[in-house]
């Protein structure tokens, strides 16, 4: 990027961030209220799944159907869940969201389980994410991430929806910053997720088209602190991921569940979930498509730092 082209990127992200006050002074009024609804949350045996719940249940739904796969951990969080909020009744189901066969039963449960009355809302929490180079990598984790990323929420979504429309319900597919910005060592999950981002606004101006009273949100966490698939990879590399937070800033897992909440009371069509104005530099690079090659060629100290922790995960995914 030239001279002129970096100036005009940083003046457009200034004026994006000069404009987010008077965004918020006029902020869309509250729409939905959560009370009495019915939830099913994907991938609630740890990390943002947890707290998605969690958030759910203290506004107030009435049922709530948690799903994964490691069924000791998935009936630990229900009963932890339970045990914080009385009120509401929760539902641990044994599910692997990339199987067809699944997904049915889980729909079924879940109509017996909700009945006709009460709206639901389904939140596509599951997902997997690599690090890899993407030249080496092995074909069966490219497909596992586009499986369970990409074509399970559609599936389950798809599967769905005829009695979410029927009940008035909303979808909230929980994306990543990087269905906005592509990172190194992200390429298969990034398209995955840019996928995903694509499928809900696609989804939601349908809705939109044909009347139907159906909200779609995209919550997009960045890196997550405490929990969540950056720390486990850090865990598992004894790479330094705090270096890449210090560089892109961070969230929480109960950010992201306010996220989901908030995204649904006040129907924000997508919601990054970030410490830094990561929507800013999203905007730029929208704006001026070489503001990530920019980015991407830093030599500050962070970025090194960054890169080393990035290409050290890599080296390790890749093999393994």
């Amino acid at each position: 990027m030239g001279v002129c082209g970096t100036c005009a990127a940083i003046l457009f992200a200034l004026l994006a961030v000069l404009a987010y006050p008077l965004y918020l002074v006029w902020m869309p009024p509250l729409v939905y209220e959560l009370q009495g609804k019915c939830a099913v949350v994907t991938g609630t045996s740890q990390g943002l799944g947890v707290a998605i719940a969690h958030a759910l249940a203290k506004e107030g739904v009435s049922k709530l159907i948690l799903t994964a796969r490691r069924v000791e951990k998935l009936t630990a969080v229900a009963d932890e869940i339970s045990k914080a909020y009385p009120s509401v009744q929760v539902f641990p189901v044994q599910s692997d969201v990339s199987s067809d066969e699944d997904n049915e039963k889980l729909v079924a449960t879940a109509l017996e389980t909700f009945g006709e009355a009460c709206p639901i809302i389904l939140v596509n929490n599951a997902g997997v994410e690599s690090m890899l180079h993407f030249a080496e990598a092995p074909v069966k984790k490219i497909d596992a991430m586009l499986d369970v990323n990409l074509k399970a929420p559609i599936h389950l979504t798809h599967a769905f929806l005829p009695s979410i429309i029927k009940a008035s319900g909303h979808v909230v597919n929980v994306g990543s910053v990087i269905s906005k910005l592509a990172g190194l060592g992200f390429t298969t999950y990034a398209a995955s997720k840019f996928g995903l981002l694509g499928f809900s606004q696609g989804l939601r101006g349908e809705m939109r088209y044909k009347k139907h009273p159906v909200t779609v949100h995209t919550v997009m966490p960045g890196l997550v602190k405490e929990s969540g698939m950056s720390k486990d990879m850090g865990a598992t590399t004894g790479a330094n991921i705090q270096d890449c937070h210090d560089m892109y800033g961070e969230s929480y897992p109960h950010h992201t569940g306010a996220a989901v909440v908030n995204s649904i009371k006040y129907d924000h069509p997508e919601w990054i979930v970030n410490s830094v104005p990561v929507r800013m530099l999203a905007i730029a690079k929208e704006a001026f498509p070489r503001t990530w090659d920019f980015m991407g060629g830093m030599s500050d100290q962070w970025t090194l730092k960054c890169m080393a922790a990035v290409e050290t995960i890599m080296d390790h995914q890749t093999v393994n």
